[in-house]
C-alpha cells in the first residue's frame, strides 16, 4: 500500500516477521515528498493531518489542514499542496517581480542581511590583485538542483557598473529559475 509520502508501508511489508537485519547500516534521511509540507499524526492529542510552512523574510507563514475537517488524508494533502503553491507564488512574485509558469523546486532566500546591493544572491566585490590593482565586481550565487553552491563574476571595468549590475541581477533570476 502507497502511503500519500509515495512510500511504501512497513506494516504491509511483514514488519513482525522475527528475523531483524541489525547489522544494516543506516542510511540518510530520506527528503520529504512535498516540500514546506509536513505530515502531522499524533495519538495523544488526537491531532493527524498536515502542516504547512512558508518562510519569508525571517516570518512564517503555517496552516494546519485536519483529515477529519478536509474529508481524509488524501484531501487535506490537496488542498496542503494547493496553500504551499500559492504562498510560493506569492514569495516568488515579491522576490523576483514576476511568478513564472513552474515553481522552482529548490529554496528561494527572501533577505540576507549582508547583502551590499539590495538583490539577494547578487554582491558587490572589491578585492586587491597581487600586482596590487583592484578588482572590481558583481559576484552572483546560486545553488543548482543538487544543492551545489556556484558562483560568477560580472567586472565592472570590462561592462561598466550599471550594465554588471543588471546582468548579475539576470543572470541570477535564470540560474533561480533552471529546473
Amino acid at each position: 500500500m502507497k502511503t500519500p509520502f509515495n512510500q511504501t508501508n512497513p506494516f504491509d511489508e511483514g514488519l513482525a516477521s522475527s528475523k531483524v537485519n541489525r547489522t544494516a547500516k543506516k542510511s540518510k534521511r530520506e527528503k520529504p515528498a512535498y516540500k514546506g509540507i509536513s505530515r502531522i499524526d499524533s495519538d495523544h492529542n488526537h491531532t493527524h493531518g498536515w502542516y504547512v510552512r512558508v518562510r519569508q523574510n525571517g516570518t512564517v507563514r503555517s496552516k494546519f489542514f485536519s483529515d477529519q475537517k478536509h474529508g481524509g488524508v488524501a484531501k487535506a494533502l490537496m488542498k496542503a499542496r494547493r496553500f504551499y503553491k500559492n504562498q510560493m507564488k506569492e514569495v516568488v512574485a515579491e522576490t523576483l517581480g514576476e511568478v513564472p509558469e513552474k515553481l522552482p523546486n529548490r529554496v528561494i532566500v527572501t533577505k540576507n542581511r549582508n547583502n551590499n546591493t539590495g538583490v539577494v544572491g547578487v554582491q558587490l566585490v572589491e578585492r586587491r590583485n597581487p600586482g596590487g590593482s583592484l578588482y572590481r565586481a558583481y559576484r552572483v550565487c546560486w545553488s543548482d538542483k543538487s544543492g551545489k553552491s556556484h558562483t560568477k563574476f560580472f567586472s565592472i571595468k570590462k561592462l561598466g557598473r550599471e550594465e554588471a549590475f543588471q546582468l548579475a541581477r539576470q543572470y541570477r533570476k535564470e540560474k533561480l529559475l533552471e529546473d
